[in-house]
């Protein structure tokens, strides 16, 4: 490549020949054209959408993590998704839930917070609607730290969400608290279930329900505390609807003795019913006493109608 110098003295020289003597020629229509062209607004390019990655649900069919100073530091691998007014419901847990088990569940939510509480496992939840956007992100630990926030604005949340066939995939990634995966079956119960934005307003049971009796939450209480005071896991679970295939699904479940162990100790001595409380479809009652550490706790036993039976949904523990 030739590079050729040119003086300053040269360049004036050339210019004030050519201010003397050049007159400029007319403008060409090419190069009127070309102005013109220039000057016209240019087309804006659309957004590229989201890169999305299809999920392969073996071997888990959610994959993902969470971390936020109050709820916990957890991953996330397993949850069910139903179909709501709202739209559709992906609920994720940090440990398995036998989620393929819970298809033919009639409460299908119902259980999976039971399974939740039970194994004292991490959660996310979101409704997503059809542009794949949720309105709140729900977290929490059954026993510690939970979190909810509201979509105004701020967009610190970006999920999507493509269904085919029955089948939901998608992702949900916060800015500052992590995300998650998901490739599930979309259920649809026979009953209606309760999400996360459902509890946030109050509704802990299904409208319309009827309201359960003192007696039988006392009653369903009692049996629930003798069984998990056993470690007999088929009785506690058949007590809260699961059938016999839903029963081995849950008992093959990495961990679940020790889960039941320490679900266990969350029933008191001498833990005798106490204060109740209920609405449309749900029932509670507390219960005093010391758990096999010799603390000192006043709990709160939260039960959700499914069908004849009577699920336990969450412990609220009060420690003395």
């Amino acid at each position: 490549m030739r590079f050729e110098r040119v003086t300053a003295a040269g360049v004036f020289a050339a210019a004030l020949a050519c201010a003397l003597g050049c007159e400029k020629p007319p403008p060409t229509s090419a190069a009127s054209g070309a102005r013109e062209a220039e000057a016209a607004p240019r087309a804006v390019m659309p957004t590229p959408p989201p890169e999305r990655h299809v999920l392969d649900p073996v071997p888990t069919p959610v994959r993902g993590h969470f971390k936020e100073i109050n709820t916990g530091d957890f991953d996330l691998v397993d949850g069910i998704a139903w179909a709501s007014d709202g739209g559709t419901v992906v609920y994720v847990t940090s440990k398995a839930i036998a989620s393929a088990a819970l298809a033919t569940s009639p409460c299908p939510m119902t259980q999976a917070r039971f399974l939740t509480a039970l194994r004292d496992a991490g959660w996310n939840e979101v409704t997503l609607d059809a542009k794949g956007t949720s309105s709140y992100y729900g977290n929490g630990t059954p026993y510690a730290g939970r979190g909810h926030e509201d979509e105004v604005g701020g967009r610190y949340w970006k999920s999507w969400l493509e269904t085919t066939n029955g089948r939901a995939m998608g992702s949900v990634k916060h800015r500052n608290y992590g995300g998650f995966e998901f490739a599930l079956t979309v259920l649809k119960p026979a009953a209606f279930q309760q999400s996360e934005m459902d509890l946030m307003s109050g509704h802990r049971g299904a409208p319309g329900e009827p309201t359960p009796k003192e007696t039988q939450v006392a009653a369903a209480y009692r049996a629930m505390r003798t069984a998990a005071m056993k470690k007999d896991l088929d009785g506690l679970l058949r007590l809260q609807g699961f059938d016999a295939k839903q029963v081995a699904a849950i008992k093959g479940l990495d961990g679940i003795q020790a889960d039941l162990g320490a679900f266990a100790d969350r029933f008191l001595k001498p833990g005798s019913a106490g204060e109740f409380d209920s609405g449309p479809g749900w029932g509670s009652l507390s219960a005093s006493g010391k758990n096999s550490k010799g603390a000192k706790f006043i709990n709160y036993y939260f039960f959700t109608t499914c069908g004849d039976k009577l699920v336990l949904t969450m412990i609220g523990e009060n420690p003395q």
